[in-house]
């Protein structure tokens, strides 16, 4: 009886062991993982790229299994790689996508890539033309400027045309500049003109408005202006040529009181230039007569 109970407790005993350890007597399968490191370089540089995007897929069925980004020395470490055969695509802004087939085997688990180069993306940029138009009317701290070579409506006309669209400034029937009602001294780049100095009207009628680049206008003149522009200064600014040879123009305006004609030619060579001009005007004599009508209821 005591030896029938001892070969069933060593029984129960063999058979708690086999549930608790079922691998005892049998072959154990052990599961292999290894890793994959590689450094990430640009390929014009060797500068390492850091931050870049590592994704592993496998080739049989491109299902992913790993990936990671770079550290601030492009280096990347892909961990508990199962052996098998892998493609490891390299991405990163500013650079081509990069993939490499990587393979790893039980024999040999771990995969040192070494450096891995990445190109960058050579984007070329088609010339790109920038375009700016100045503003016709300008506002400086001591005088205010109106651009006439940016005002299209100039063409064909004279200066008189274009002082009526300057700011500030008025003109009389007779060709008159007036600033705010006051006298006005006008110069020519910054000088005086001869031509100006015996009528300004005349002489802003034989200068052609495609001649003028600006007008300046100086409401409060310096020191080293006199008195005679104390109500303002006329500063206009004329286009500069290097262009050599003649050339003229012939301004006319017909109206029913008054007639004006203005001839301009300019001979330039090397550093001379020689300037003529003629105008005059015919105003038609006009009679008035005042008629009174008396009624008486």
């Amino acid at each position: 009886m005591k030896k029938l109970l001892l070969i069933c407790a060593g029984l129960l005993i063999m058979f708690n062991a086999n549930a608790q350890f079922p691998g005892m007597g049998g072959a154990q399968k052990t599961t292999v993982t290894g890793r994959i490191t590689a450094i990430i370089l640009d390929s014009l540089t060797k500068q390492p790229i850091d931050y870049a995007t590592i994704s592993l897929a496998k080739v049989k069925d491109g299902k992913a299994v790993n990936g990671g980004v770079t550290d601030d020395k492009g280096k990347i470490v892909l961990q508990n790689v199962a052996p098998d055969e892998y493609k490891m695509s390299i991405g990163f802004i500013g650079y081509k996508t990069k993939t490499i087939i990587v393979k790893t085997t039980p024999e040999k688990p771990d995969n040192n890539l070494g450096s891995v180069m990445v190109t960058p993306t050579s984007n070329t940029l088609n010339e790109v033309q920038v375009v700016g138009q100045k503003s016709v009317i300008e506002n400086k701290i001591d005088r205010m400027v109106y651009n006439a070579e940016a005002d299209a409506t100039n063409a064909g006309g004279d200066a008189t045309d274009v002082m009526r669209k300057v700011p500030m400034l008025s003109v009389d029937v007779n060709g008159n500049v007036q600033l705010r009602g006051g006298a006005v001294r006008v110069l020519i780049n910054g000088k005086p003109s001869g031509t100006m100095a015996n009528s300004v009207a005349d002489a802003l009628k034989m200068l052609p408005a495609e001649q003028i680049k600006s007008v300046e206008v100086i409401t409060s003149p310096s020191a080293k202006y006199d008195a005679e522009g104390s109500g303002g200064i006329i500063n206009i600014i004329t286009k500069k040529s290097n262009a050599q040879g003649v050339s003229g123009s012939v301004n006319t305006s017909v109206g029913t009181r008054q007639n004006n004609g203005s001839f301009n030619i300019t001979a330039k060579t090397n550093r001379l230039s020689v300037n003529a001009a003629l105008g005059g005007s015919y105003a038609y004599p006009q009679n008035s007569r005042v008629v009174f009508l008396n009624e008486t209821p």
